[in-house]
């Protein structure tokens, strides 16, 4: 009977994704109302949803409730850390120029992120210095969420997280020092540094760091005079650093007493439950120019915040000069950002990107099927998308003609040698379906050149291969809802979920441990 109860939570919800009436990113109806409208006990439908969630059917998000995620049929891509130290070549401003062609696609593409209420008749003047201290205070409350101890006296707020970063460069390093950074990042942070002349030298980091007996090898034998390094969401994938190798980064800083600075945008944005760890959080010394913020594509809907640590005296007049205060509205929209029950909240706006996101997975490998395939999602603005084959030159240029907006090529964002096998896309868009067209065409996918008459041919064997599909997930949940005890024992179909199961070993590979 137990079974039997379990199985009509388990149906229903197949029977509403077969008929299209849930779709991947969808909210899952409350316990309460699925059992009023099962005639299920509560205690059955938590079982049930349980059930789903280790199956990797749906997911429960904090203070949210349950939501439908996207169930990958095709093998994750995986992302692996770089074994050679990559040195870019002096190109002026060129990829500054590329980057800002793509500035819509690295950004939060909301209607209502950090939108002002103000009156029109206001004059939205600046407010000079470092901000309001009300404000200032509940961005160091956010930041003490994670783990980032700061008052608000030493906290600078502005109006763009870049200006703050080309400042921070100006001030730290010369024309012509080396700059090592941590790559795939933000392709503006490279650009950057190269526009002010900086020598970049970029090291490549997989789903969970980088190989940091390399760092010590470069920090050894090369001059290095500054070190960047993305947060664990940054763009365009988020990575799983254990602790142990925070630690050990943060005992190289202390030792080669380096300035650095951390880019974390995304903080906000991680893609599962649970406390972000950053590398300013463990910096007991204060070497870390700590950078983060919030972008948006409208103009004037932008924030940033710096916490400049043992910098404060040489950066405080560089902020000053480049006058990058926000004016009274700005604020305001930031502290009630901050505020996690606001409309507007940013936790409110995470919950909307994930499931975005997801449905745009959804769409992306319905579209495409096994010509692309993602790394596994932990936070962003972004999918990391692997291309089976890499886009002609001018394939990529028609193409990027019309979707500037919602992808950047894998060649500014990494610089390995695979790099033009990868696309980042932003998922934050209203609509990919143009995107998934135009991909589909340039990609030319078998499934979207034939013409009506092999469709109707092939629809039987679809709606066959469809239910076979269907009768087959059946099969594995009531298997499993059979014999409970088998799923300790066994593992998982590989199908559960995109993410590679976690296997210690591999902080050995990645030389966690030295």
């Amino acid at each position: 009977m137990a079974d039997f109860l379990y199985k009509g939570v388990v149906d229903w919800f197949l029977e509403q994704m077969s008929q299209e009436a849930i779709s991947p990113g969808d909210r899952m109806p409350s316990l309460r109302t699925l059992s009023k409208q099962l005639g299920l006990s509560l205690n059955t439908v938590i079982h049930g949803y349980e059930l789903l969630s280790e199956e990797g059917w749906i997911e429960s998000r904090p203070k949210s409730g349950y939501f439908v995620c996207h169930r990958s049929e095709t093998k994750a891509a995986l992302f692996l850390a770089g074994d050679t130290l990559q040195e870019l070549a002096q190109a002026g401003t060129k990829p500054a120029w590329s980057c800002l062609a793509h500035h819509v696609a690295l950004v939060d593409q909301g209607d209502t992120l950090l939108l002002p209420n103000v009156r029109q008749e206001e004059a939205p003047l600046p407010v000079l210095g470092k901000g309001h201290l009300a404000v200032r205070e509940a961005v160091s409350t956010y930041l003490r969420g994670l783990g980032i101890k700061t008052h608000a006296s030493h906290l600078w707020l502005g109006h763009s997280p870049l200006v703050m970063f080309t400042q921070s460069v100006q001030t730290l390093t010369q024309r012509g020092d080396i700059v090592l950074v941590l790559t795939p990042c933000d392709p503006r942070i490279t650009s950057t540094l190269q526009s002010l002349g900086r020598q970049v030298v970029t090291l490549s980091a997989g789903e969970r760091g980088v190989d940091l007996d390399l760092v010590v090898r470069c920090l050894r034998d090369k001059p290095v005079r500054l070190i960047v390094l993305p947060g664990q969401f940054s763009f365009p994938a988020g990575q799983l650093i254990s602790n142990l190798s925070l630690r050990r980064w943060l005992a190289i800083i202390e030792e080669t007493k380096l300035p650095v600075i951390e880019w974390d945008l995304c903080s906000h944005l991680a893609y599962r439950a649970g406390s972000v760890m950053t590398y300013k959080s463990l910096d007991s010394s204060d070497h870390i120019v700590y950078i983060g913020g919030v972008e948006s594509k409208e103009a004037g809907r932008s924030a940033s915040w710096c916490v400049p640590g043992r910098h404060q005296a040489l950066l405080e007049g560089a902020f000053l000069s480049a006058d990058m205060a926000l004016n009274d509205g700005q604020q305001q929209a930031l502290s009630d950002a901050l505020q996690s029950d606001s409309k507007r909240s940013l936790t409110r706006r995470a919950r909307d990107v994930w499931a975005n996101a997801e449905r745009i997975k959804a769409h992306l490998e319905a579209r495409l099927g096994h010509h692309v395939s993602f790394v596994a999602s932990k936070g962003g603005l972004s999918l990391w998308m692997y291309l089976s084959t890499p886009l002609p030159s001018t394939r990529l240029t028609a193409l990027l003609a019309s979707f500037r907006h919602a992808i950047v090529p894998g060649a500014l964002v990494s610089h390995e040698a695979d790099a033009d096998h990868w696309l980042a896309v932003n998922v934050t868009l209203d609509d990919v379906e143009p995107l998934a067209k135009a991909l589909a065409e340039h990609l030319a996918v078998d499934a979207l050149v034939t013409d009506e008459a092999a469709t109707d041919d092939l629809s039987d064997q679809a709606q066959a291969d469809d239910q076979d599909d269907k009768t087959e997930m059946v099969e594995a949940i009531e298997s499993d809802l059979a014999s409970p005890d088998s799923r300790v024992t066994e593992s998982k179909p590989q199908s559960a979920t995109t993410e590679p199961l976690y296997n210690p070993m591999l902080d050995l590979i990645n030389h966690d441990f030295g």
